[in-house]
């Protein structure tokens, strides 16, 4: 089954706004909507994720708080397991992150 999911800006004066645009059992896909320094703080997962800019510029923690690089719409980013990530808008943005395989598929019931 395909499905289309615009993107709609959604944002909020007191936190990133987090947005579930996709998730079966493979993976998880969310939209991170961010006013100018709001941050989502740097956090590991046990699975690799690709975030993708679709507006505005974000400074990147990549691998640890005080290694950061800023990157803007259209950029990718990619983190392997258990790698250090997280992310502060430099301006108003919105980035996508991919999430495989999905972290939370055992609370998911997938025939």
């Amino acid at each position: 089954m395909s499905v289309v999911k615009p993107l709609e800006e959604k944002y909020s004066s007191e936190s990133p706004v987090r947005e579930l645009v996709y998730e079966d059992a493979n993976a998880k896909v969310i939209r991170f909507h961010l006013k100018e320094g709001q941050e989502i703080k740097p956090h590991r997962s046990p699975s690799s994720v690709f975030i993708s800019v679709l507006a505005g510029k974000l400074s990147f923690y990549l691998g640890s708080e005080e290694k950061e690089e800023v990157l803007e719409k259209g950029a990718t980013v990619f983190y392997e397991p258990e790698e250090l990530h997280g992310f502060r808008a430099l301006e108003d943005s919105v980035v996508q992150a991919v999430i495989t395989p999905n972290p939370t598929a055992k609370r998911l019931s997938v025939s």
